[in-house]
């Protein structure tokens, strides 16, 4: 699977392929998805701290044993090189043979194929001597044609937050899951919202912008439609919150020089019922690049 955007936070991010060339549709493949049919399933799965250099994971699809599904690394500091990556079990038993990488510029994929049951692994990566584990979350995947990522509180995981960019006008939409139950995900792939106060404001950072910053709140107080026109308002909270609305925010930072050509970082933070949310970036792309 390909996930529509090839991750490089070295290069500037809003550089747009030129417009008489086949569009790389995603980790440096180029294989075109049809809008609606066959989008990419990216869910950013956080950062770890290798070699001195940081990196961000995501995944694209599920993990099932006897398929391959690819994990993305992507470089936000340092100067490290991801050496390998595999599954393994809590009792490092691997559940998937250790794989090498392919490499584009500051992006690293690794191809991965389970033949074991994959119910208790994780995914590792390995620089260096260093190693690194990070929770694949196994059922959790985009519902709205955006790209999915956990987010947490102190420091421990806590629900998934889903944020699509509409690439012609620099809008946002941000949904809130509590997860998405395994049981569930082959058939419904339906999260549970995380519901917070209808007053919650959320801030979307974008480092690779110049720190740029907006801020998202609910489309309205009575039933906070989303653009199927679906009502997100339970008991007066909401997980769905859009950017601009009805604010001044200018959005035409957002707006690549064709629909799906911009990219960029993104983190996420709010605060609601007296804790404090935050995500690690992560990279975030029109919902058309997918």
């Amino acid at each position: 699977m390909s996930s529509g955007f090839e991750h490089n936070a070295d290069t500037a991010m809003t550089d747009a392929p030129p417009k008489d060339e086949k569009k790389d549709a995603g980790h440096g493949h180029s294989h075109e998805h049809v809008h609606g049919e066959s989008h990419a399933k990216i869910v950013a799965l956080g950062t770890v701290t290798l070699g001195g250099a940081t990196f961000a994971i995501d995944r694209d699809g599920q993990v099932e044993a006897g398929a391959i599904t690819e994990f993305g690394v992507e470089l936000i500091a340092g100067s490290a090189v991801p050496t390998t990556a595999w599954l393994a079990n809590p009792d490092g038993t691997q559940t998937a043979d250790p794989v090498v990488a392919e490499t584009h510029d500051s992006h690293w994929h690794f191809n991965v194929e389970p033949l074991d049951p994959i119910k208790r692994s994780k995914f590792v990566l390995q620089v260096g001597e260093e190693e690194a584990v990070v929770d694949f979350c196994r059922g959790a995947e985009p519902t709205n044609e955006g790209i999915l990522s956990v987010f947490n509180c102190d420091g421990v995981r806590c629900g998934f937050m889903e944020l699509k960019l509409h690439g012609d006008a620099g809008d946002l939409e941000l949904f809130l899951y509590e997860g998405f139950p395994v049981s569930d995900w082959k058939n419904t792939s339906k999260g549970t919202p995380f519901d917070v106060p209808k007053e919650t404001v959320i801030t979307l950072t974008f480092p690779k912008h110049e720190g740029k910053s907006v801020t998202l709140k609910v489309r309205n107080e009575e039933q906070n439609e989303d653009e199927d026109g679906n009502p997100n308002m339970r008991g007066g909270c909401t997980n769905y919150f859009i950017f601009p609305g009805e604010s001044d925010q200018d959005p035409a930072f957002l707006i690549g020089e064709t629909v799906t050509s911009w990219r960029g970082l993104v983190t996420m933070s709010f605060e609601a019922g007296g804790k404090s949310y935050y995500a690690d970036p992560f990279v975030l792309v029109p919902h058309d690049a997918l």
